[in-house]
């Protein structure tokens, strides 16, 4: 007698999708998962459709594509001056698998307006409302890098997120209202380093191995602030490769040969063969110097000074194996750390791509005035920057601040990040914070289905 197959059964979990800074995704509450995170996988494939390595999610509601198949998982935290935990979850497409290794950045522009909107951040009313919107600090400790950030959201006057708004950024049509992520202390966030080998930049050597391309080396920087990234000088790329598609077969098996080096190189994994089975970190970027400004292309844009828009770096970024649409804002902070640190690949590129007789600022200023950490902003009693409470010995003394805003061109645009560096007595300069912009919306709300 054949014996019927066992009938699953069929479960749900409230979600909330939306759409953070450049990506999308589904933003949970970690009391409706599993308690133990080695638990998710069969859930979270199974919302997402990437159950029997569907390529296209059509059995979930993944986009099918890296960027639109992410979980955010938030909590209300317990620890010190931290309103919500978040966890990121990267949702494999077309391959059974999660990758919990490194934070999004966009996805974590979200988390803000989602604990706003949840009720885990009280938003105080006041009952004679002075302004009809104001901002409010959500403090994120993101449990991926064990890392800070903190969002300024607006709100209304009755205390509701304002998702409207002028502010537009790259890779996203419509404009929305402006959401500051401040990435606090970024460095060393898997490795416990900027730079994990001790070097700002080195040579790495690559063997392909299919024959096609023999073996090669590329000067590279590895750093790991807000995510770790393998950045590449794509001038010392192959001829091959810089004449390939970026999304053509070889292109893609090189950038994974090249990313799979750095992971070793930088202690993330101890053989490549390790690192292949991680592809969520680290992140790979080719960097090449911005085409130069002309005067003549200043007077079209009415612009008197023809570098104030030019970019720092152009940048091509992958994702989880295949090209990313615009850049991932995590890339934005080790790119904008990278290009404000003396001796690194993105650096030497952005000294190329200026023009003739315009200083860049590598160190501190030579007089500069006292500025207070954003970090330590505070009123006293014990409040910060934009208004959330920190204990009082999370506080640091006033610093001497350098901060430049550097601007990274990619495919979809250009994104902008502001760039504050520290003193440090051994080390020389400290990454204090990067702060980016981006805007996000609440898409739907209700429970997703899935079947166990």
């Amino acid at each position: 007698m054949t014996v019927p197959p066992k009938r699953r059964t069929r479960r749900s979990i409230p979600a909330v999708l939306m759409r953070a800074g450049t990506s999308k995704g589904l933003f949970l509450h970690r009391a409706h998962l599993p308690p133990s995170e080695s638990d998710w996988a069969a859930p979270l494939l199974a919302i997402m459709g990437s159950r029997y390595q569907d390529v296209r999610q059509i059995d979930g509601v993944g986009g099918a594509s890296s960027v639109t198949s992410k979980v955010a998982v938030v909590s209300p935290s317990d620890r010190a001056g931290v309103d919500v935990d978040y966890t990121f979850v990267q949702v494999a497409v077309g391959d059974e698998t999660i990758d919990l290794t490194g934070n999004c950045g966009n996805m974590c522009a979200g988390v803000g307006p989602f604990a706003i909107q949840e009720g885990l951040v009280p938003v105080p009313i006041s009952p004679v409302p002075r302004v009809d919107r104001r901002s409010v600090d959500v403090r994120i400790f993101n449990t991926n890098t064990e890392r800070l950030i903190v969002e300024s959201v607006e709100v209304d006057e009755d205390g509701h997120v304002v998702e409207d708004g002028p502010y537009r950024i790259p890779g996203v049509k419509g404009p929305g209202s402006e959401i500051k992520v401040a990435f606090v202390d970024p460095a060393g966030s898997m490795t416990s380093a900027l730079f994990p080998t001790g070097r700002r930049s080195e040579r790495i050597h690559v063997e392909h191995g299919d024959g096609l391309i023999p073996p090669f080396s590329v000067e590279v920087t590895l750093i790991d602030a807000a995510n770790p990234f393998v950045i590449v000088d794509a001038d010392t790329l192959p001829a091959l490769i810089r004449s390939q598609p970026r999304d053509s077969p070889l292109s893609l098996e090189v950038a994974e040969s090249i990313r799979r080096i750095g992971a070793v190189h930088m202690g993330l994994a101890a053989t490549v063969e390790a690192a292949a089975l991680v592809r969520g970190t680290p992140k790979l970027v080719y960097v090449s110097r911005p085409p130069a400004a002309t005067p003549l292309s200043a007077v079209l844009r009415g612009k008197e000074d023809e570098t104030a828009d030019q970019p720092d770096v152009q940048v091509l970024a992958y994702s989880m194996g295949r090209p990313h649409p615009s850049l991932q804002l995590t890339g934005g902070v080790g790119l904008a750390s990278a290009v404000a640190v003396e001796g690194t690949v993105a650096n030497r590129l952005s000294k190329k791509g200026k023009m003739m007789g315009l200083p860049l600022v590598d160190g501190l200023p030579p007089s500069p005035e006292r500025t207070p950490s954003p970090s330590s902003l505070h009123d006293g009693q014990g409040s910060s920057l934009w208004g959330a409470r920190v204990p009082e010995e999370a506080i640091p003394d006033t610093q001497v601040l350098a901060k430049r805003n550097i601007r990274l061109a990619h495919s979809s645009g250009v994104m902008e990040v502001e760039n504050w560096m520290r003193p440090d007595g051994e080390r020389g300069l400290e990454i204090d914070r990067c702060i980016v912009s981006r805007t996000a919306r609440r898409l739907f709300e209700g429970n997703v289905f899935y079947y166990a």
